[in-house]
């Protein structure tokens, strides 16, 4: 079940995003890894946590997935693309002990029927751009690559949608 994660679950948060840095590491895969200032991440889930953006996939009572629902990022959308009905997630996670179990996944697919409820044509994020499992992965769920932005200083450029407008 998709519920807004409230100041109880902070803590979880930091703890699924740490084991994200570790699981992705285990991989080799760079992202959460080069660059990053870990006191910039924090405050950045803060922000996000403080605003109600964190939602959670709960499973008996425990929450076994988490993303946060934010604004679309104007250095990565183009204007045209914002104004256009959307939700936009960031910070997909699934808990370290959860993985291949299809809980986020099902979360994605709950925020989907809501985003498509509300009458929003598109559900966008933006992910690690040399992370090509994960680029792999969105594309499984439906997910269309729409390009990537190259920022300096950036390294979650890659762009996806998936358009709510379709039958399903």
């Amino acid at each position: 079940m998709l519920i807004t994660l409230d100041e109880s679950h902070r803590p979880l948060v930091y703890q699924i995003r740490a084991d994200a840095e570790d699981w992705l590491e285990a991989r080799d895969i760079d992202q959460y890894r080069r660059g990053l200032d870990p006191t910039v991440v924090r405050a950045n889930i803060d922000r996000e946590f403080d605003a109600g953006q964190f939602r959670g996939w709960q499973v008996d009572g425990e929450v076994v997935a988490v993303l946060a629902i934010i604004d679309p990022d104007p250095e990565l959308w183009t204007p045209e693309e914002i104004a256009e009905p959307q939700t936009y997630v960031s910070r997909v996670m699934v808990a370290k002990d959860q993985h291949g179990k299809g809980y986020g996944s099902a979360m994605l697919k709950a925020v989907e029927e809501e985003a498509s409820a509300r009458g929003d044509h598109w559900i966008r994020l933006n992910c690690w751009s040399t992370n090509y499992p994960l680029h792999d992965y969105y594309r499984a769920l439906g997910f269309e690559y729409v390009r990537t932005v190259d920022i300096p200083g950036r390294m979650s450029g890659a762009l996806f949608q998936l358009d709510l407008t379709q039958a399903s």
